[in-house]
């Protein structure tokens, strides 16, 4: 009986230590090489020269004066490697690949049956090799030729990044001599190789190179969803020059300059709840500022706004009003709501070193303005309750007057559906308001307006007041005068 309690006691222990042992690992990636041979199945001599191509696709490479060829760190697995060579028929093996292992393959070709000429190396490339400030997406085109005028041509088209020497394959055997390539990056040099085949055998062109252009210094931002999802792009006015800014699996939206117009400050829900991330006017550098959401009623992460200086942003979180400095430190709340009341919408003067904010109550058509100073004392109200919703508060660039929106029908509806919202300009001392949606299409609604940076101009969203209707980007002179529509299928603008 004691010996029998030892052996449980002993294996309770082993099995213990067994599982408390295990290590959550992260796998690193597995990669092997490849140094083949190729000879002539007659008389094993080494074939110089020979074409090898590999699927899944790598490099396109030529044997060397041994007949050897090499693929260093390759991702493991199955791959079918397919040599040829001029008078030899064209042979396909299948090897695999093992972690830290190198395969080494020998392949034997026979000599063609039939007399055959290789293809002719591609030629005449386009973008001419070494060309520069090329565009983001364009038409790789070449000249081919075979000497055998009976022979039929296909290509396939290597492209890769200047800093990324693995090929992508981005075309397999086509006929034409023109390949489109698209969502290419900015300031990017490219290498590009044609392979070229006729029945027989297969002739590597040579490795051309081209450069993309520098991004465009657009100066419209916005948000738009045309792909199932909001991202941000910016715009020369016109939606051929749309560049995309971002492109997640989240949604980013509500883009806002700094005043030095260096950096984007936007919302993106990758956290669930709508944070506040910055970028690059190109969209590189992306950097998360808040850890706190921005929130509240009827809030999806809009109403955040720059200091004067760019060092902080202010944004709303349900009652309160916060302050954060651009590296997401320093969290400071400057202020709370008045009684059962949401801070929504916010901007921050740099004429006056102001803030007005929108806030709601329980439903969105319950709006009021206010004004305070910055550290978000002497909060007081500047507008109230009107029938109808309010909303997109924000400063001129005097300072002194404030511009927003509100539904002139009155209409109120608890989903926040407007019927006929208009943007009006009013001085600071709450006098003298102006309509400057007077020449806006009957049936319509404009939306987030924002002023120019020189205050000549608002720029705004108008839609249909159908619910699910497109809204497009427009600019008109401050006073209302000149509409234009610029930017279609688009909200949430931005002016540089």
């Amino acid at each position: 009986m004691v010996r029998t309690k030892s052996i449980i006691i002993f294996l309770s222990v082993f099995l213990i230590l067994l599982f408390c042992c295990k290590e959550n690992t992260i796998q690193p990636d597995l990669v092997g090489n490849i140094l083949g041979v190729v000879l002539d199945a007659d008389d094993n001599t080494a074939i110089i020269g020979a074409s090898v191509t590999t699927s899944p696709a790598t490099n396109a490479l030529v044997t060397d004066n041994t007949g050897k060829f090499r693929y260093n760190d390759i991702p493991i697995g199955n791959y079918i490697i397919t040599v040829s060579k001029n008078n030899y028929e064209k042979t396909a093996v299948s090897i695999m690949v093992r972690d830290g292992e190198t395969t080494t393959p020998t392949i034997l070709l026979s000599k063609s049956s039939t007399n055959n000429n290789p293809p002719e190396k591609p030629t005449n490339p386009f973008p001419e090799t070494n060309a520069v400030n090329q565009p983001i997406a364009l038409n790789l085109m070449w000249s081919a030729s075979d000497p055998d005028a009976n022979d039929t041509l296909w290509f396939d088209v290597y492209l890769y990044e200047s800093n990324n020497p693995l090929q992508i394959k981005i075309a397999s055997d086509i006929a034409d001599t023109t390949v489109s390539v698209e969502n290419l990056k900015f300031n990017k040099t490219y290498f590009w190789q044609v392979v070229a085949k006729d029945s027989k055998t297969t002739t590597n062109g040579s490795i051309w190179s081209f450069t993309t252009m520098n991004v465009p210094d657009n100066h419209i931002f916005f948000a738009t969803n045309r792909d199932g999802n909001f991202e941000i792009y910016s715009s020369d006015t016109t939606d051929n020059s749309s560049i995309r800014l971002t492109s997640n699996s989240w949604r980013d939206w509500y883009p806002r300059l700094n005043p030095s117009r260096t950096k984007i400050a936007f919302v993106s829900d990758e956290q669930v709840n709508p944070q506040i991330f910055t970028m690059n006017k190109n969209g590189s550098d992306i950097f998360r500022i808040t850890t706190i959401p921005v929130a509240g009623y009827y809030n999806n992460g809009i109403g955040f706004s720059w200091s004067p200086d760019g060092g902080r942003l202010i944004y709303p979180n349900y009652n309160k009003l916060y302050s954060i400095d651009q590296l997401g430190a320093n969290l400071t709340q400057i202020a709370t709501a008045p009684a059962d009341r949401n801070f929504r919408e916010t901007d921050w003067s740099p004429a006056n070193n102001k803030i007005v904010v929108l806030t709601v109550g329980e439903y969105p058509y319950d709006s009021e303005i206010y004004l305070m100073d910055a550290n978000g004392s002497n909060m007081t109200l500047f507008l109230s309750n009107l029938p109808g919703c309010m909303e997109s508060p924000s400063f001129s660039i005097d300072g002194i007057s404030i511009m927003f929106t509100r539904d002139i029908s009155g209409y109120e509806s608890q989903d926040g559906r407007q019927l006929d919202s208009h943007i009006f300009i009013m001085d600071i001392s709450g006098t003298d308001s102006t309509d400057i949606s007077l020449n806006k299409p009957t049936g319509t609604n404009d939306l987030q307006p924002r002023f120019s940076p020189d205050g000549a101009y608002v720029i705004f969203t108008n839609s249909s007041n159908v619910p699910g209707s497109q809204s497009d980007i427009w600019i008109m002179n401050a006073d209302g005068s000149n509409r234009t529509k610029v930017i279609e299928n688009a909200i949430m603008p931005e002016w540089k």
